[in-house]
């Protein structure tokens, strides 16, 4: 069995991910927009438990499909 690999390093910051990754501030203002979005729509997501979702609504399994 492999040994599983545990990454100690902290996570690279949005700041620290634009300079590896230069792009326009136009294309940033559109990003932003997208994730202020996604966040609206998925901020209670934390909240809820697994049993609290609706059957219908909850992700399947890839092993279960």
């Amino acid at each position: 069995m492999r040994k599983p690999i545990h990454l100690a390093a902290p996570r690279p910051t949005p700041e620290e991910w634009a300079k590896h990754f230069p792009i326009s501030k136009a294309s940033e203002k559109a990003l932003q927009a997208l994730v202020d979005e996604f966040t609206a729509m998925h901020s209670n997501r934390e909240d809820e438990t697994v049993s609290s979702i609706e059957p219908e609504k909850r992700r399947k399994r890839a092993s279960a499909a």
